[in-house]
């Protein structure tokens, strides 16, 4: 390995859901699933890329959105447009060459429950 880049390369997952069965029912990433564990890689100095099952935007979950559950990294992410901006345009799975990745991230909430079984 000597000679060779270190540098890993992990790719998230979100979700595109933004309703589940009950059209009346708004769903999405539970935001927090996102930047603790984005914070957690960056720090190990990992590289990442966010893609959803159907590439574009990612809703979020109002719920996550509300105290008590928007905690410190989910409201710096909401807070931040640059941030809001990297789930307006996920990747999708044909971008990806898994190939060029160490490891993939699920992410968890409402929503991945509609999209990630396929």
């Amino acid at each position: 390995m000597h000679g060779e880049s270190t540098t890993r390369r992990i790719l998230p997952v979100v979700s595109n859901v933004a309703r589940d069965a009950d059209p009346t029912h708004p769903t999405g990433l539970w935001l927090s699933e996102l930047p603790d564990a984005r914070d957690v890689f960056a720090a190990k100095g990992w590289n990442q890329r966010i893609v959803s099952p159907a590439g574009g935007q990612t809703p979020l979950e109002p719920r996550a959105l509300k105290w008590p559950l928007l905690d410190a990294s989910a409201k710096a992410w909401r807070d931040d447009p640059a941030r809001i901006a990297l789930l307006e345009d996920t990747a999708s799975p044909e971008q990806i060459d898994p190939s060029g990745f160490d490891a993939i991230y699920f992410t968890g909430g409402h929503a991945v429950m509609w999209d990630f079984p396929d």
